[in-house]
C-alpha cells in the first residue's frame, strides 16, 4: 500500500471516529440513564410529594417501585386504589365525589396476576384506610386469561429501593445496542431537546449527566420534571393522583375507528389470540383469589368494583358479532357476570363505550381512552349505583 492510501484511511478512519465516538458515548450515557436506579426513583418520588407535579423515572415498562414509594406516601390523605394496566391510567382524581380519595397505582403492562398480588397487599396491609377498590378485568388484551402465577410482592419502602438484580451486559453487547437504530433515534430526539432549549448547557447537563431535568409547567399550569432521557418537556408522566398525562399522544377519528375496530376482530390480531387460545375461559385461579379478596375487603368495611377497560366505539360488538369470536366472548362474559353474582360484587362493562357517549377522540387507540371517556362512564355508573339500579354481575347501560 502506497503513502497515498495509507493517508487516505488514516483521515476515513479518523472522521469515522470524530462522527462515531461521540455517538458511542453519549448513547452510552442515555442508555445507562435509561434503566433508572433506587437513587433516581427516590428523588423522583420525593420531588412529586413536594410539588404536586408530574413526573416519573425511567424505565417505563418497570415502574412499580415508583408507584409503591408514591403510594406509602400518599396513604395518609387517600381511602381508594386503582388497579389496571395502562389501558386504566386515564382515571384521575376529578372522577370521583370528594369523600373518595384515589391512588392509582396502574402501571404499563401490569399482568391481572400482578395486580391481584398488589390489591392483595393492600388490604392486608392498609385495609384499615384503604375503603374502595377498583381493579380491572381485561379480556382485550388477553390478561383475564394468561397462566401467569401471582406473584408475592412486598409493597414497602425497602422493597421499593432495592438494589437492582439485573446484572450488566456485557460490554460488546452495551456497544451494539448503543449504535442500533432505536437508540440513535432516541439520541437524536434528546439532541433535538437541548437544540431547542433555552439553556442548552443545563438541558445538555440535565439530559446527560443529571438524574433530571430542571423543572417546567404543563399547559395546564402543573409544574412537571422530567426523570426520563427522551420525551422532555412534553409533560409526560404521572400525576400526583397516580395517573398518566397522555401528554404527547394522538387522538383517533371516526374514520380510524371503523378501521381498527374491523381489524381488532380479526382471529390474527393481538385482541383475539388469548381469547381464542383460552377459548373465552378466564384462569380459574384468579377469581378464586379475587373472591378472598372480596371476603376480606368486606370484612374490613369496604368494597370491591371490578371493571373491564374502556374500547373504542363498535368494538366489542363486533367481537361479540363475530362468528369465530363472537362465542368465546360471550362465554367469558357469562363466567364473569355468574362469578360476580355469587360473590356480590359488580363489574362495570365499559368495552361498549358507545353505550356512554364515549367518542373515537377520547381515545389513543383500540384499548386506550382518554380522560373524557372515562368521566363519562364513572359518572353514569355512579349515578345508577346511587339510585339503586346496579346488582351485583356485569353492569352496563343500555343501549341508546
Amino acid at each position: 500500500m502506497d503513502h497515498a492510501s495509507r493517508r487516505y484511511l488514516r483521515i476515513l478512519f479518523g472522521i469515522a471516529a470524530a462522527v462515531i465516538l461521540p455517538v458511542l458515548v453519549l448513547n452510552l450515557l442515555l442508555g445507562e440513564r435509561s434503566l433508572g436506579s433506587p437513587e433516581v426513583t427516590e428523588e423522583a418520588s420525593r420531588w412529586q410529594q413536594r410539588t404536586r407535579g408530574v413526573t416519573y423515572p425511567p424505565p417505563m415498562n418497570k415502574t412499580r417501585p415508583f408507584k409503591t414509594l408514591r403510594l406509602i406516601d400518599r396513604l395518609p390523605e387517600i381511602n381508594a386504589v386503582i388497579f389496571g394496566a395502562s389501558s386504566s391510567m386515564s382515571i384521575t382524581q376529578e372522577m370521583f365525589p370528594p369523600d373518595v380519595r384515589i391512588y392509582s397505582f396502574t402501571s404499563v403492562a401490569n399482568q391481572t396476576a400482578w395486580l391481584l398480588a398488589e390489591a392483595e397487599y393492600v388490604q392486608r396491609h392498609f385495609g384499615d384506610r384503604v375503603r374502595h377498590y377498583f381493579l380491572s378485568l381485561d379480556w382485550s388484551v388477553g390478561m383475564i386469561y394468561l397462566p401467569t402465577v401471582p406473584p408475592e410482592l412486598e409493597l414497602t419502602r425497602e422493597a421499593a429501593l432495592s438494589p437492582d438484580r439485573r446484572g450488566e451486559a456485557p460490554l460488546h453487547k452495551r456497544l451494539e445496542d448503543a449504535l442500533s437504530v432505536p437508540r440513535l433515534k432516541s439520541l437524536f430526539q434528546a439532541l433535538r431537546y437541548v437544540a431547542r432549549a433555552p439553556d442548552r448547557v443545563a438541558a445538555f447537563r440535565g439530559v446527560f449527566l443529571q438524574s433530571g431535568g430542571e423543572e417546567y409547567r404543563c399547559p395546564d399550569g402543573t409544574v412537571a420534571r422530567d426523570f426520563d432521557v427522551v420525551r422532555r418537556g412534553y409533560c409526560v408522566g404521572y400525576r400526583y393522583d397516580g395517573s398518566w398525562t397522555f401528554g404527547d399522544q394522538k387522538y383517533l377519528t371516526p374514520a380510524h375507528v371503523a378501521v381498527l375496530a374491523q381489524a381488532a376482530a380479526a382471529p390474527s390480531s393481538k385482541y383475539a389470540e388469548w381469547l381464542l387460545k383460552s377459548g373465552g375461559i378466564p384462569n380459574p385461579v384468579y377469581l378464586q383469589r379475587f373472591s378472598a379478596l372480596n371476603r376480606a375487603i368486606r370484612k374490613s368495611g369496604g368494597r370491591a368494583v371490578y371493571y373491564m377497560p374502556a374500547l373504542i366505539p363498535g368494538m366489542q360488538e363486533i367481537f361479540l358479532a363475530s362468528p369465530q369470536l363472537g362465542p368465546k366472548l360471550r362465554e367469558t362474559m357469562a363466567i364473569l357476570d355468574d362469578w360476580a353474582r355469587r360473590d356480590g360484587v359488580v363489574i362495570v362493562d365499559m368495552g361498549p363505550s358507545e353505550r356512554y357517549g364515549c367518542l373515537a377522540q377520547e381515545f389513543l387507540d383500540e384499548h386506550h381512552a382518554y380522560p373524557g371517556c372515562f368521566a363519562r362512564i364513572l359518572e353514569r355508573f355512579r349515578a345508577e349505583d346511587a339510585a339503586g339500579r346496579v346488582a351485583p354481575g356485569i353492569w352496563r347501560p343500555e343501549r341508546g
